[in-house]
């Protein structure tokens, strides 16, 4: 029976997409039902709007969280309602320290109307090259090679990303972590042996975006699936926190409930069985 005051919010790469990076068919059909009925779904991603696409065919009707938190895309209106910048001062802390690492990453700058804007200096290896590729020609979101990316007075900056190896990331990781009003985060990427090192505002946080599509809803429960370090507060903040069988070790350690793996449809078939 499908509870309208529940809001049940997914993480997409790893946990309700599959190995090739995208919806299964099964569980377009599971979920879009589903919605229809009256679930209240939505999802909670890194990607920012290269996710849009991707969730195009179930149908959303409420908001979902993006970048980690930084971002709140409202799906029925087709537009940004909340966004979250790093401070000024944070930022340029967060460019020094990648400038002594001699490891500079994809500078998010956004404008006044949210829309995204990517600087970057060189790419490092062939994942950054495939991120770059995929995404330099879509109108959302611009990019531009520059000598020397900084950081002025009325640059709004949202987002730092990067892809590398885990010894490379994890001293720079360990640095920023000291700067304040920033949040990094460092994880295993689902395609590749490679980790990403994304850093945020403290304020943004998968967590943060959830409780705010709650109240937007008011919805009275939240049911959360996840897979990676970066949903570990979000699962631990819902009132149930479900990781998938092939979510990192810590992941499914916190979990309330441990489904099966992701490229398996879990997350589909969880909902079907307890929402219909």
């Amino acid at each position: 029976m499908i509870d309208n005051k529940t809001l049940y919010i997914s993480d997409l790469d790893g946990t309700l997409l599959g190995k090739d990076a995208r919806l299964s068919k099964k569980t377009i059909r599971i979920i879009s039902g589903l919605i229809d009925r009256g679930m209240l779904f939505t999802a909670a991603t890194a990607r920012s709007q290269s996710s849009v696409p991707i969730l195009e065919d179930l149908g959303l009707r409420i908001p979902c969280v993006q970048l980690n938190g930084v971002l709140i895309y409202d799906f029925p209106n087709k537009c940004y309602t909340d966004c979250t910048p790093i401070d000024v001062r944070s930022a340029r802390q967060v460019i020094d320290v990648l400038r002594k690492f001699d490891r500079m990453s994809f500078v998010y700058k956004a404008d006044e109307t949210y829309g995204i804007h990517v600087e970057f200096e060189r790419l490092t290896n062939d994942v950054e090259r495939n991120f770059f590729e995929v995404r330099k020609d879509n109108d959302y979101k611009s990019f531009c090679q520059v000598n020397n990316i900084t950081v002025s007075d009325n640059d709004k900056v949202i987002y730092f990303t990067m892809v590398d190896e885990y010894s490379r990331l994890s001293a720079i990781c360990e640095e920023i972590s000291r700067i304040e009003g920033v949040s990094p985060t460092l994880y295993s990427d689902n395609y590749s042996d490679l980790y990403f090192l994304e850093v945020f505002s403290s304020r943004a946080t998968k967590a943060r975006g959830m409780q705010m599509i709650k109240e937007l809803t008011g919805a009275s429960k939240v049911v959360a699936f996840g897979d990676n370090l970066n949903d570990i507060e979000m699962l631990k903040t819902a009132d149930i926190g479900i990781a998938v069988g092939d979510a990192a070790p810590q992941v499914r350690e916190i979990a309330d409930i441990v489904i099966g793996n992701s490229f398996e449809d879990a997350v589909a078939l969880y909902l079907e069985e307890f929402c219909s």
